[in-house]
């Protein structure tokens, strides 16, 4: 099995894309064929025998231009798309303006000019105008009719036509002339596509944006030397400098140097986030201030920036379940509206003993048939939806998880790593009256510089970076802790029996402790120059979201829950500190699984947050998964979302998305079906002339696009 990704440029209309995603799931050896109308963008699932240069070889017989999808490359097709339309519009507009004073003269006794007072300009213009702006109605409907298929294009291609010979016969046989639609239906209709083609580009900005973020440059110290040069050169482990006010060419950790950088694109965090040594940065955002080294951990497509475009791209070819069904009704409905336009000329023209009459009403059934607005009810909100949760740090991969999102009554949380930072922090430092909390920080920090144990990390962390720390000579204790000397002062930090294996009174200390260990924190002795000094309290603590995210998510009735494989003192610890009243602690990958199928088995819509590999069945299980980007691969493979920067806002987040998306989708479908369902029996009983009709056909797929645009105000 194969996967492409390709672009089909010349789609015309929904009932375009349905029909060819139609004929493409029928050739052998094509296993899945998904065709976004907005984007042009076509994701192929092959297997023998077919091969990618047969499939594009059909789909160029079938009247499409495709290509292979170029990543960084959308935007500019997005506007080619656009542009295609503007030129023709413009055409039709110019040769229109006359033929619409002509009428307005007309209706209003006006004297008319010369040229404009006879047959012979009218006809010419409206000649011109059918066979030269309307010309792209006659491919795509000569496209269609090769293919055995019926789309817009042949609604429209039959309906302006039929108006047409009507001028030209009213013309010639000198009976009262109805030259309003000859000319003015194509322009109104491709004034309507235009405009619908704008909006459409609209619901990409997200992504257009995230591209602009990718930095062309890089500066890298190489032999010594700074160089310039293109950032796909730059390799894992090289040094770089950015400065301020430039975008970071690649993910990194900070070597040298500190300043604030502007992560709001990725993460939807407004406010600027402090940097210092040791701290990870990521490609696309902007180093505010100071000069900063960083050494390059990810590059080209590895970097946060290139995954979330991936991400967002591939999501966008995934379709929702309402769009299949939208899909199957377009695929229906340009032959329904044949077989409406059909019955009413003869309706008309049997029954009534007008066949003017019926020629004018069936013109009008066949211009007023919007399979478009129902088209593009969904990708619209989709895509607008996926980008919107992008540029917030949610990554969606699909419609469908969106539309998941929306169920979801229950949220299962893991534990380390998710609900907490999954690694030790200093949470409380109790010191005797002779010590000095500022003086005792570098030097406890400078002596756990080195250190790979866990404890020893979190204590290297109470000392700023942004200067070198003291040199230390530093002893490792296995099991008990660490001696070291630091600018000459001697320093013991470790556990109660370290202090008293080298004869230290730990009596001033005890009286210290009990308050911190009542907490569940690991405690750490601290002597200096063989005096006892203090204690320090270390633990994994939750996230300072954790807390607000719990109480938004029951604020909206949504059960929270906390599934943990740790020991129950530390789950219930952290329960609290969540507000999470429902908690599980000791258990194993497959316990967390049974927990999501009995609230399941309740009838709960269960999502399940978590970040590592233990993680992963239960993520599978659920209805909808929420990886959190700082676990593995093995997590993030299997989940319907990723939450980049490990920020558990993201989890209300991608449920407000999902309700909202959803709610636009359903909202554009009943308005897309009631417009249909109206504007059709309107046309057919003589409400509305071709004119109105074709007004209302590009209103109607206009306002549909511009409702999903919407979702760009939503607040997250």
């Amino acid at each position: 099995m194969t996967e492409h990704l390709l672009r089909v440029k010349n789609l015309r209309c929904a009932a375009c894309a349905a029909n060819l995603e139609r004929k493409l799931r029928a050739l052998p050896g094509v296993e899945e064929a998904a065709v976004n109308p907005v984007s042009g963008r076509l994701r192929l699932q092959l297997h023998q025998p077919a091969t990618l240069e047969q499939v594009t070889e059909f789909i160029r017989s079938s009247g499409f231009d495709v290509e292979a999808v170029e990543p960084g490359r959308e935007g500019a097709a997005k506007e080619k798309r656009s542009s295609r339309l503007l030129l023709p519009f413009t055409a039709a507009l110019v040769l229109t303006l006359p033929l619409i004073y002509r009428n307005l003269a007309l209706w209003l006794n006006w004297t008319l000019p010369a040229p404009l007072s006879g047959c012979s300009l009218p006809l010419l213009l409206a000649t011109a105008i059918q066979f030269g702006p309307g010309m792209i109605f006659y491919q795509g409907a000569w496209h269609a009719l090769k293919n055995r298929t019926a789309t817009m294009d042949t609604l429209v291609a039959i309906g302006t036509s039929a108006a047409y010979l009507t001028q030209l016969f009213s013309y010639s046989s000198a009976l009262p002339s109805y030259h309003e639609p000859a000319g003015l239906i194509i322009t109104v209709i491709l004034l309507g596509r235009y405009l619908e083609e704008r909006a459409q580009r609209r619901t990409g900005l997200a992504l257009q944006e995230l591209f602009s973020l990718k930095p062309e440059r890089a500066r890298v110290l190489r032999k010594g030397e700074l160089e310039e040069v293109p950032v796909e050169t730059v390799q894992v482990g090289e040094l770089l400098l950015v400065r301020p006010g430039e975008r970071i060419p690649v993910d990194g950790v900070i070597t040298q140097g500190s300043s604030t950088v502007d992560e709001s694109l990725l993460t939807g965090e407004s406010s600027p986030v402090e940097k210092q040594p040791g701290d990870s940065v990521a490609a696309g955002t902007i180093n505010q201030q100071g000069a900063l080294y960083l050494r390059a951990t990810r590059v080209g497509h590895q970097t946060t920036l290139e995954r979330i475009i991936q991400l967002v791209s591939e999501a966008q070819e995934r379709k929702a379940p309402a769009q299949r069904l939208a899909d199957l009704i377009v695929g229906r409905f340009v032959p329904a509206v044949l077989t409406i336009a059909f019955f009413t000329l003869l309706g008309w023209g049997l029954l009534g003993g007008n066949w003017q009459r019926g020629v004018q009403q069936m013109i009008a059934v066949l211009v007023a048939a919007c399979p478009c607005a129902l088209g593009l009810a969904t990708p619209t909100a989709v895509m607008v939806g996926l980008g919107k949760g992008a540029r917030v740090g949610v990554l969606f991969r699909g419609g469908e998880y969106l539309e998941k999102a929306a169920q979801i009554d229950t949220v299962v949380f893991d534990k380390t790593g998710t609900l907490t930072y999954g690694e030790l922090r200093v949470t409380e430092i109790r010191l005797l009256p002779d010590f000095d909390l500022e003086e005792l920080q570098p030097l406890i920090a400078a002596a756990e510089s080195f250190s790979e144990h866990p404890i020893g990390k979190a204590l290297a962390h109470l000392a700023p970076r942004s200067s070198p720390y003291p040199e230390a000579q530093v002893q490792a204790l296995p099991g008990l802790g660490l001696e070291a000397r630091v600018e000459g002062r001697e320093l013991l930090l470790g556990k109660e029996e370290l202090l008293r294996e080298k004869g230290i009174d730990t009596g001033p200390l005890t009286e210290l402790a009990p308050a911190i260990a009542s907490r569940g924190a690991t405690l750490v002795f601290i002597a200096v120059d063989r005096q006892p000094a203090g204690v320090l309290g270390v633990e994994d603590v939750a996230r300072p979201e954790a807390r607000q995210t719990v109480e938004e998510l029951r604020r909206r009735g949504i059960q929270t829950v906390l599934a943990s494989g740790d020991h129950p003192d530390a789950v219930r610890r952290i329960a609290a500190q969540a507000g999470i009243n429902t908690w599980h602690a000791g258990l194993r990958p497959e316990d967390k699984v049974k927990i999501v199928e009995e609230l399941q088995r309740k009838g709960r819509r269960v999502a399940m947050v978590g970040d590592g590999i233990n993680d992963a069945p239960a993520l599978a299980a659920a209805d909808l998964g929420l990886a959190v980007d700082t676990g593995t691969d093995v997590a993030a493979g299997v989940a319907g979302v990723m939450l980049f920067q490990a920020n558990l806002r993201g989890v209300e987040r991608a449920l407000t998305l999902g309700k909202a998306v959803t709610r636009k989708i359903k909202q554009n479908l009943f308005w897309a079906l009631i417009y249909n369902a109206l504007a059709l029996p309107a046309a057919a009983s003589g409400y509305l002339s071709p004119l109105a009709a074709a007004t209302l056909m590009g209103i109607s797929s206009v306002s549909v696009v511009s409702s999903s645009l919407l979702l760009y105000r939503l607040r997250l």
